[in-house]
């Protein structure tokens, strides 16, 4: 079973040059080349190869052929599994794609904040910029103060108003003071 391979050549003829076509003639396409003798070895033995598991294969795929056919539930729950197969592959390939990106646009930014802080001090001078440094600095420690101070103020009604409610429930029960609220439920700060 010959196959003629010449319409590779003249597909090829205005693409390769000339020394690349006669190569190929002589090296790959030739009946006597060593790629053409390993090629036909193996199309041999995948031919022995078949023809030795066809007695072998050939009642093993009737029988799941039929047990298939007489149980459709088996070929639905198939496509059932590798409809959700695809999903899952589909879901992994687009959070992959978005913490790609992510992972971009962070080192986008970064590398610009890296350039503004060398052009800064390229045009400012190191001096002034340690300046501004310092400045924003103490703006950023003051902001965190007042924040804090909000913080322990709203912390310390949420505290009293969990003291008196649960004075009050336990005052109705019966029972001599708050339990699980306050200092006992551990709603206090520690040095206190």
């Amino acid at each position: 079973m010959e196959v003629d391979d010449t319409w590779i050549l003249s597909a090829l003829q205005g693409i390769l040059p000339e020394q690349t076509l006669q190569l190929l003639h002589d090296h790959v396409l030739h009946p006597s080349s060593t790629l053409r003798t390993i090629s036909s070895h193996a199309l041999f033995g995948m031919q022995r190869a078949a023809l030795v598991l066809q007695p072998i294969v050939s009642p093993i795929a009737e029988r799941s052929m039929r047990a298939l056919q007489d149980s459709p539930d088996v070929v639905f729950f198939g496509f059932v599994l590798a409809l959700l197969f695809m999903v899952f592959q589909i879901m992994i390939w687009v959070q992959r794609t978005i913490s790609f990106f992510t992972r971009l646009a962070f080192r986008a930014v970064l590398w610009m904040f890296i350039g503004l802080a060398i052009m800064a001090v390229w045009q400012r001078g190191p001096e002034a910029v340690a300046n501004d440094l310092v400045v924003v600095v103490r703006k950023l420690a003051v902001y965190v103060t007042i924040v804090k101070d909000i913080w322990l103020s709203e912390y310390q009604k949420y505290d009293a108003q969990t003291r008196a409610s649960a004075g009050t429930a336990g005052s109705l029960r019966g029972q001599r003071g708050p339990v699980g609220s306050g200092r006992s439920a551990g709603y206090t700060r520690s040095g206190r």
